[in-house]
């Protein structure tokens, strides 16, 4: 096999693996949802579990993906979402957005 057919091998193989890593992650707002914790609290559909705890079904998709940009910030303060939304990619935002959001 000459050089050029195995770089390009090579190249094709780790293209592969990294679309292979890419793919494993969640992108379904409900498996998204269960793997963040959000269903403890705002449930699977976005009823709250309890009335301490707001309903997210039926809120805009922007204000829900803007209040986790505002924990995740803590231009928001509270503890409990700080910690569920820090670590929160903006994609996963807009996923979990989606999800719960209308």
């Amino acid at each position: 096999m000459t050089t050029s057919k195995s770089l390009t091998l090579s190249i094709l193989f780790g293209g592969v693996l990294t679309l292979s890593a890419c793919s494993s992650e969640p992108v379904d707002g409900a498996a998204l949802a269960a793997e963040k914790g959000c269903v403890a609290c705002h449930g699977q559909d976005g009823k709250a579990i309890a009335d301490i705890y707001p309903n997210l079904n039926g809120q805009w998709q922007r204000y829900l993906r803007l209040q986790l940009q505002a924990y995740k910030s803590q231009k928001r303060e509270n503890a409990v979402m700080y910690g569920m939304a820090k670590d929160l990619t903006d994609e996963e935002i807009r996923i979990l957005a989606a999800h719960y959001g209308k």
